[in-house]
């Protein structure tokens, strides 16, 4: 079973705009939130699903570890980040 953290995309999505990122909607089969950083090339897809539903847990981890590997946030600055979308 996949775990969900205590944080919603309509957080997340709000942290990552934050953190300059800018967010664009595909409307694929399922959807697809497609999240870009074009001074650092860090280019994140994921499900587009509702803003109040609670993120899985790998989904957060994978975003987390891709911005400090882009040299966007570290993950205590990505959590504060989170803290002030909450």
């Amino acid at each position: 079973m996949m775990k969900r953290t205590d944080v919603t995309y309509g957080q997340l999505n709000k942290a990552l705009a934050l953190l300059g990122l800018t967010r664009r909607l595909l409307k694929d089969d399922p959807p697809t939130n497609v999240y870009e950083h074009p001074e650092r090339g860090l280019i994140v897809s994921l499900p587009a699903f509702p803003s109040r539903n609670r993120v899985y847990q790998h989904h957060l981890i994978g975003v987390r570890t891709l911005l400090d590997q882009f040299g966007i946030a570290e993950p205590t600055a990505f959590d504060a980040e989170l803290q002030k979308a909450a």
